[in-house]
């Protein structure tokens, strides 16, 4: 098997390269920017099994080679921030059309492509409006394509519970809105990667919506609390009003690689949950993992206390 796998640098790429990798499949990872950033792929499959492909979203001819050799295309391309290079019409839905079509054109067996839970037309986030154009492109240029919508990913690397615990302790208060009434069900990164290669080596998903989501349904405050609990931080959650957070996300997002954007701010009150109650994985016979039985291996680096020492008592004596 030759898989084409777009967006492999980002954190859901590595994930899904070692899937296909493990397996003995040759992988094609087209990227932009610095090789630097694709040298960790290497190990992740059999020497010179592994190729990364320098090109341009733009150019279609290079798009055209990068799938050319390959029987399986997996999409993992997204912004969540807009650049004066990058919109997210660019990269959520024009990108997608245009390779559902070369798919087509080429003959490739399975087209997966990522797009996100609560991805809806009529959504208040224009990222998410952005996903389901996408969505809708991507079937309309290849009818036979799988749709994977995973819910906020959690993982060693994430941009979620790594970003709450940073933000924490760099921050005199956290900004929130309405945190305790939306919710999300985080779901574990290496799961969604393992649902995608699933996905790409099942032919009966062909034409099917996956969505994925983790065991449980969290407040985004709960999932504050539970960050600050976890590296014994204080608390400095402040819930503002909608306007004042508006105005403070507008002012962030003039920074460049911004944490708080105007649009991010209306997508922490959406609910990212599954629509059906269900996690997804119970077809492929996956258990998915809950975020209290990963975080406390990465979130440590941010905890100033002792391991020993919980609540300052000591609950594991130190072996000498």
């Amino acid at each position: 098997m030759t898989a084409t796998v777009f967006g492999a640098s980002g954190f859901l790429g590595s994930y899904v390269v070692n899937q296909f990798g493990k397996v003995g499949s040759r992988c094609i990872l087209p990227y932009r920017g610095d090789e630097i950033q694709m040298r960790k792929l290497k190990p992740m499959g059999d020497l010179g099994q592994v190729h990364p492909y320098q090109m341009s979203i733009r150019n279609i001819d290079e798009i055209q080679r990068a799938i050319s050799e390959s029987n399986v295309v997996i999409n993992l391309l997204g912004r969540h921030l807009e650049t004066s290079r990058f919109s997210f019409q660019d990269v959520n839905v024009s990108f997608p059309a245009v390779l559902a079509e070369l798919c087509a054109e080429q003959g490739v067996e399975r087209l997966v492509h990522v797009s996100a839970m609560g991805a809806s037309t009529d959504s208040p986030s224009a990222w998410l409006r952005s996903k389901a154009a996408g969505e809708a492109a991507v079937l309309e240029g290849y009818p036979d394509a799988t749709i994977v919508r995973p819910a906020t990913m959690f993982g060693d690397e994430d941009r979620f519970l790594n970003r709450i615990a940073k933000l924490t302790q760099s921050l005199p208060f956290m900004p929130l809105v309405d945190a305790g009434a939306t919710t999300q069900q985080p779901v574990y990164v290496n799961d969604v990667a393992s649902a995608i290669f699933w996905a790409a080596t099942t032919p009966e998903t062909a034409g099917t919506v996956l969505d994925l989501a983790g065991p449980k349904v969290y407040t985004n405050k709960q999932i504050h609390d539970f960050v600050l609990k976890k590296i014994d931080e204080p608390n400095n959650a402040f819930d503002l009003p909608p306007s004042i957070g508006n105005a403070m996300a507008f002012a962030m997002q003039q920074l460049p690689d911004a944490w708080m954007t105007v649009d991010g701010l209306k997508l922490q009150g959406c609910n990212i949950v599954s629509p059906d109650g269900k996690t997804g994985f119970e077809e492929m016979g996956l258990v998915p993992t809950a975020m209290e039985d990963l975080v406390d291996r990465y979130l440590v680096r941010f905890r100033k206390k002792s391991l020993f020492v919980d609540e300052n008592e000591v609950v594991k004596q130190p072996q000498s």
